[in-house]
């Protein structure tokens, strides 16, 4: 009897503390990615569907928002932990007043296409031209405001008509209504098939910009602080794996893109193998850079700094610990 006792006991015992020990293994989040073209999610698809996110101890929720500024309000609302953001709606969300941080980052550049009517000669030649502009405040807005600087051109001396999403700013230009506009690599391609030509891209002139990254919130930060440093271990792991598993990131990416025609998937992997940075480390001249033209209109960004949008030390820790050089073999590492 006594025996039976306790072996009941150890039995009671060993089931309470299993299912403490899965209770504190299985780390549930979600997570809002905003983008179902190919390249820019792509490192998020594959760290659930690669088992990344379960090898760091992440039960994660992956759930598709349209557009980062509702993945940002979702985070805000506390509907979801983390969301992929471009850095514009980051810092609009944070200027705003939201709980919003940038906690790593996946691209720190432009990855975009200037494409436009085979007439025009030059960068300098679209001065005086309009373009099929998105949402003033989009990446894609931000993309024509900056590099038309770079070339010395205001933002007054183009007329810019609002049209929207890539693809009707393509049919934009190919119907002659505009005389160009600016795509991602998908846009690029399908304005290129149509005829149209590549008149900068933007990619190679590796202007500071942050595209993608990681947001969540400083209340998440302080409560489960370990919960962002495994996220974004995770994501540092998926961007390793973009770049050295092409075919099996090409079949993620068909499946999260609904069967995209091969072609562009080829050249989305070949574009954002280039683009990703390894240190996931988010570019504050970029930041910054973004400020100074948010100003123009904004007087809340004139007197902000890339630092009050980032919280570093989690990719601080992917250097200082040798994570990054373990997962790399020593390689030296890409920043943009």
């Amino acid at each position: 009897m006594k025996k039976n006792t306790l072996a009941i006991t150890f039995a009671v015992l060993f089931a309470l503390f299993g299912f403490q020990a899965n209770s504190q293994a299985a780390d549930k989040v979600r997570f809002a990615y905003i983008s179902d073209s190919p390249g820019s999610s792509a490192p998020y698809w594959i760290a659930k569907e690669a088992g990344i996110f379960k090898k760091y101890g992440l039960d994660t929720e992956l759930i598709f928002i349209n557009g980062s500024t509702r993945g940002i309000q979702s985070m805000i609302a506390g509907e979801i932990d983390f969301a992929g953001a471009v850095g514009t709606s980051a810092i609009n969300g944070k200027l705003a007043g939201g709980d919003v941080v940038i906690v790593d980052s996946l691209v720190n550049t432009l990855p975009y296409y200037i494409i436009g009517k085979p007439n025009i000669k030059s960068p300098e030649d679209l001065k005086g031209r309009t373009a099929a502009s998105h949402i003033p405040g989009t990446s894609a807005d931000f993309a024509v405001r900056l590099v038309l600087r770079k070339y010395g051109i205001d933002y007054k001396d183009i007329q810019a008509v609002m049209v929207g999403g890539a693809t009707a700013r393509v049919a934009a230009v190919i119907n002659g209504q505009v005389d160009f506009t600016m795509v991602t690599d998908s846009g690029k391609l399908l304005g290129e098939k149509a005829g149209l030509k590549l008149i900068i891209d933007m990619a190679k002139l590796k202007i500071p910009f942050q595209f993608t990254c990681t947001v969540t919130t400083r209340a998440l930060i302080q409560q489960r602080s370990q919960t962002v440093e495994k996220m974004v271990q995770a994501v540092a792991e998926s961007v390793h794996f973009f770049k050295t598993r092409k075919k099996e990131t090409i079949d993620i990416m068909s499946k999260y893109t609904r069967g995209q025609k091969p072609d562009v998937l080829e050249g989305s992997w070949l574009a954002y193998k280039e683009l990703l940075v390894e240190d996931t480390y988010p570019t504050l001249e970029g930041l910054n850079d973004t400020l100074a033209v948010q100003a123009n209109w904004d007087p809340k960004a004139a007197s902000a700094k890339a630092e009050n949008f980032v919280d570093l030390r989690f990719v601080e820790k992917l250097k200082k610990s040798g994570f990054l050089e373990k997962l790399y073999g020593g390689q030296k590492m890409s920043k943009f």
